[in-house]
């Protein structure tokens, strides 16, 4: 297989791959590890943080097999790498760029499990609602799931994919790519929905404006991941660029490292604010009145109704009781600040 050579050989982007893939995965490590520090002090914990500390350790792995193939060669020009080291290393540079794949797929698709829990849990109970937002995020990651597919058995034998010289044949490069920009509008859709849904709800609520506007941002952190997952899809094409391998995916694999820490940090912002607010309220010596609320790793704390007894998931107080107050003349409370968000 002939690689474009008329390249600089000097040229390497391996140093803004690790920068930027270490960076993200490092920001995603700090935010689950204060998500998790708020739930063991809270005492409580959720399928919602199995799902995040699933999703973070695929991140890492895939950022470390990124980084590792980064040391044998990728990020450099492919000729350059085989002028200099012969086909071995390219295979080899390849193998594990090619095997942080799946890891990287699945990363930016589990944390949509943990955000459709959290906010189901946050919400007053509608079953429509529920299991609409479980069956979209669990849709989601089945079709990441099967573009991994798609990746390891569109050649026989599988080697080809990263030894051109194995022989055998291979599916033409649209069905990867055409499969890809379906993953990726049905991911970006799910961010809006799971954006759109809980900031519809609290945006109703009688609470403080400031309160409702960082409650619905927070809530909305989503987004993000939408804008970044369709950013990534521009480039998706270049994952089956066989003229320079090692070189030209370059771009795609740093927004999908950027992707996986994005959605997960997304996941995990909602869930910190009574962390935030106790630290918060400590260092302004204030700590008594923090100290006075129950607490909760992740609730929405509705000011006027009392904590409940025994085990609690991830959610204290659903939204339909502040709804019942409401209607029952009680939103009053709302007015001078009694109904507050996420509190600790």
């Amino acid at each position: 297989m002939a690689f474009d050579t008329n390249v600089d050989f000097s040229e390497s982007r391996g140093a803004e791959i690790n920068a930027i893939g270490w960076v993200f995965t490092g920001i995603a490590i700090a935010t689950v590890a204060l998500k998790i520090f708020s739930r063991v002090e809270s005492r409580r914990a959720g399928w919602d943080d199995f799902f995040i500390f699933f999703s973070l350790a695929l991140s890492i792995i895939a950022t470390a097999f990124v980084s590792y193939s980064v040391t044998l060669g990728f990020g450099r020009h492919t000729a350059a790498v085989v002028a200099e080291h012969g086909m071995e290393r390219y295979q080899k540079t390849a193998y594990w760029q090619i095997v942080a794949f799946p890891f990287n797929i699945g990363a930016f698709s589990f944390p949509n499990i943990s955000i459709s829990i959290l906010i189901v849990d946050l919400l007053d109970p509608n079953e429509y609602r529920r299991w609409s937002l479980y069956l979209m995020s669990i849709f989601q990651v089945i079709f990441a799931m099967i573009s991994v597919f798609i990746v390891f058995f569109q050649c026989k034998p599988t080697s080809m994919l990263w030894n051109p010289t194995a022989g055998g044949t291979c599916w033409s490069p649209d069905v990867f790519d055409d499969f890809s920009y379906w993953v990726s509008a049905y991911t970006a859709l799910t961010d809006i929905v799971l954006a759109v849904v809980p900031i519809r709800v609290f945006w109703k609520l009688q609470m403080p404006l400031s309160t409702k506007i960082s409650v619905c941002i927070m809530m909305g952190l989503t987004f993000l991941s939408a804008i970044v997952t369709i950013v990534k899809a521009t480039y998706l094409h270049l994952f089956t660029n066989h003229t320079d391998p090692l070189w030209v995916p370059v771009t795609l694999v740093i927004w999908g490292l950027i992707e996986q820490n994005v959605v997960i940090v997304a996941a995990c912002i909602p869930t910190l604010r009574p962390f935030f607010r106790k630290t918060f309220n400590s260092t302004k010596g204030s700590s008594g009145g923090s100290n006075s609320h129950t607490r909760s790793g992740s609730a929405f704390k509705l000011g006027n109704i009392p904590p409940r007894k025994g085990p609690a998931s991830v959610s204290e107080f659903p939204l339909k009781d502040a709804a019942q107050k409401i209607q029952g003349g009680e939103s009053h409370g709302s007015e001078n600040g009694s109904w507050h968000a996420m509190e600790p």
